[in-house]
């Protein structure tokens, strides 16, 4: 009885374990180094944005040591992230004299695609154990300066689902993955279920927030007398006039006693909804149109009582302290209309 039970106990903890969640590039960047650097059989990635930075560097140079033991490295690299690599574009480093590089893009074990999917999706899947999703891309912002999260999910049922590119259909799951396909587009529909079933709060911290279906619907909780507490960066890499224009509207149109916006201080790159406590939404899908119905995506709904809600919570709790009230719309003339219209 003692080992049956000792056996249940620890079949327990796996299933409180196989979710973390990692807050900031610093920790994030050196869980992923540290899987790289103890990958045995294979790792593949997926990547929206990777510059050619120090950061950049580091990652390829890991993922060569990678190859040089025998791991067969797989990545796909979105070709609209390119736009956002500057004169750092990824794959200006196929010609780069850097021995690095050189070495990396000609080595037997690393496969490199260049995918034009529109999948914004950024991923490290390790052993075929390990997957971790994240809003962050491989450049020196994400890891030294932008606040942001990357959760690390344990279970071949969860790279599964990731390669077959198929959201859970087992709603009573307390973690699955939802995500945005050429096939099936499921991360719309479960932000919808999760705020009009919130009772008590909502909790959203996001960087690009303008898509008006998701507004009215935070509007709507205010006036049920849901409390909702929405953080927005102050400064932004683009967005901010789409950005103000929601907070406008939020204001303006949400009950003022339970609707509360805040302006976080400097940068973050941050997508994750907080529903009654319990409940949490977080990974590449920004709140916008074109992430929530065109783009490929990849979320994590994790729900009950675990470790990863926890820090989820106490990293939202530092950020609200952090942040100040926005208590006055934002004053929108007709070039800042045209721009946030623009998603600008």
């Amino acid at each position: 009885m003692i080992m049956i039970r000792a056996g249940e106990q620890c079949a327990s903890l796996a299933r409180r374990t196989d979710v973390r969640v990692w807050v900031d590039g610093k920790d994030a960047f050196r869980r992923i180094e540290k899987l790289i650097g103890r990958a045995q059989h294979s790792i593949v990635i997926h990547m929206f944005i990777w510059k050619d930075d120090d950061v950049g560097r580091l990652i390829a140079a890991l993922l060569l040591e990678a190859a040089e033991r025998g791991v067969q490295i797989d990545i796909t690299k979105e070709a609209v992230g390119d736009l956002f690599e500057w004169d750092a574009d990824f794959f200006g480093t196929g010609q780069s004299h850097n021995p690095v590089w050189k070495a990396f893009w000609h080595h037997p074990h690393i496969r490199i695609t260049h995918a034009s999917d529109h999948n914004h999706t950024k991923a490290f899947v390790i052993d075929q154990q390990i997957l971790l999703l994240t809003g962050m891309n491989i450049a020196r912002e994400y890891r030294y300066d932008w606040h942001d999260y990357m959760v690390e999910l344990k279970g071949t049922s969860f790279i599964e689902q990731f390669f077959q590119r198929k959201s859970q259909d087992v709603l009573q799951q307390s973690v699955r993955l939802v995500m945005n396909t050429e096939r099936e587009k499921n991360i719309r529909p479960t932000l919808q279920c999760m705020l009009d079933a919130a009772k008590r709060s909502v909790v959203v911290e996001h960087c690009y927030l303008s898509d008006p279906d998701t507004t009215n619907r935070l509007i709507a909780l205010s006036k049920r007398r849901v409390r909702v507490t929405v953080l927005l960066p102050t400064a932004m890499d683009f967005h901010n006039h789409a950005n103000m224009r929601t907070c406008d509207r939020l204001l303006s149109e949400g009950r003022r006693s339970h609707m509360k916006v805040l302006l976080y201080p400097g940068v973050f790159h941050a997508k994750i909804i907080l529903v009654d406590r319990v409940q949490a939404f977080i990974g590449s899908a920004n709140f916008m149109r074109s992430s929530l119905d065109d783009m490929g995506e990849v979320n994590v709904l994790i729900r009950g009582r675990r470790r990863a809600l926890k820090k989820i919570r106490e990293s939202l709790r530092h950020d609200i302290l952090l942040s100040h009230p926005m208590n006055v719309k934002h004053p929108l003339l007709w070039m800042s209309r045209w721009m946030a219209w623009l998603g600008l």
